[in-house]
């Protein structure tokens, strides 16, 4: 239909169609059609691609104010805050330094020994004398050794450490050199690595653990071909050695072991290398085996001339398949050495060296044979006196000799005499 409409000057105007109110158009404040807010809300929600793009431009265009006067305050204060919190533990830290480097080492209220060896780089030193409880806090000993342009300095030899030293006394003498005087070893026969190693200790010559570290180390073993045995044990030739004070562990070693291949060497020369291959063949036996039995040697007895029929002894238990039942396999070990032979100990079944439990010989030496015990083993009695001999037992006497027996019915007379049972 047409309707009279007026306009906004007041004329009509007609053929215009008034557009009906309903669901899809609303009227305006000025009585025309507006759109649905449904409609515009949903158009609205509806991300736009260029928005970012728009967002970035804007920041671009009005970037960010510089902060005002009291924004540049609470910065200038944080970053004072800071430095004074950085100056602060800089002072903590230089304090506690000095404090350390001029204060007495703790727990050194007696005189203590040290040696550091030959060849040892100053951080090697560090961890010699951290182990000793001389260094307790090592990056600072370090820094007041390269402040003081000592740690390049630092002589091998035994130092004397006087109680109350401070860490700057410590390392001025250091620097200064221990003693270089020649210490004299004597190692008797029959000593094991234990012994050696409590006598090393004994003379400064050497930290007993870092001993036995070193001559029960797999690599030492296979530096010198021994590829039997836990350690060096029955390679370290008794004998006195003199060493200067600061000679390292290895070269200790080296020397006892060098040693003990010379004598060996000059008693195979002596006696023939066809007599020592036949030796070997007649009792089953490798060069392990024949110094394994030597060492037992050794300790059974002090008597030069029982050493061959003691050895003979022995070779005749081991081809009739006997165990050996020698006490001194009895107590050998890091916590037993020191012990006497007790029956508790010898049938231990847990005691791998006893020979009163285990078949044979022992997995190796349980000392360090000298000449005599090696040569016996070597070259056993052969006088028809002595040679079919299958035990013996020490005399009451004191002398140390023994009385040997071929029967066991004798040598049950002999324990008689000798003990009264």
């Amino acid at each position: 239909m047409i309707a009279r409409v007026d306009t906004m000057d007041g004329e009509p105007t007609q053929g215009r169609q008034e557009a009906p109110a309903g669901p899809c158009r609303t009227p305006s404040a000025h009585g025309g059609p507006v759109s649905n807010p449904k409609s515009n809300a949903a158009r609205t929600a509806r991300p736009r691609k260029d928005a970012p793009s728009r967002a970035k431009a804007q920041a671009e265009a009005n970037p960010p104010s510089p902060p005002g006067p009291a924004g540049r305050r609470a910065l200038l204060g944080g970053v004072i805050a800071l430095a004074l919190c950085a100056v602060i533990a800089v002072g903590v830290v230089l304090a506690h330094y000095r404090s350390y480097t001029t204060s007495p080492i703790p727990h050194l209220d007696a005189e203590r020994v040290v040696v550091i060896s030959e060849g040892a780089s100053f951080d090697t030193v560090v961890q010699d004398l951290e182990a000793a409880d001389l260094v307790t806090r090592p990056l600072y000993f370090k820094v007041l050794a390269r402040r003081q342009q000592l740690d390049r300095r630092v002589k091998a030899g035994t130092y004397r450490i006087p109680a109350h030293t401070t860490p700057t006394e410590l390392l001025a003498m250091l620097a200064e050199g221990g003693s270089d005087a020649q210490v004299k070893l004597t190692i008797p026969e029959g000593f094991n690595i234990y012994k050696i190693a409590d006598r090393l200790d004994e003379l400064g010559l050497a930290n007993r653990t870092a001993f036995l570290d070193r001559v029960q180390a797999a690599e030492l073993r296979r530096k010198y071909n021994l590829r039997h045995g836990d350690s060096l044990e029955g390679y370290l030739f008794p004998d006195t050695y003199l060493f200067r004070q600061g000679t390292s562990i290895d070269n200790i070693i080296d020397r006892m072991v060098q040693r003990h291949r010379a004598v060996w060497a000059e008693l195979v020369e002596e006696l023939g290398e066809d007599h020592l291959e036949s030796l070997k063949t007649l009792h089953e036996l490798d060069q392990h085996g024949l110094i394994t039995l030597a060492s037992i040697v050794e300790k059974e007895t002090r008597s030069t001339k029982e050493r061959p029929i003691i050895a003979q002894v022995f070779y005749n238990r081991l081809s009739r398949k006997m165990k050996l039942q020698t006490d001194p396999t009895c107590v050998y070990g890091p916590t037993t050495y020191l012990d006497k032979p007790h029956p508790t100990s010898c049938r231990d079944k847990a005691n791998r060296y006893s020979t009163y439990v285990i078949e044979g010989l022992p997995p190796g030496p349980i000392a360090n044979p000298g000449r005599a015990s090696l040569r016996a083993v070597l070259e056993p009695t052969t006088d028809a006196r002595h040679r079919d001999y299958l035990y013996f037992v020490t005399r009451a006497d004191g002398s140390g000799r023994h009385t040997f027996s071929t029967t066991y019915k004798d040598h049950q007379k002999a324990i008689k005499t000798a003990f009264g049972k």
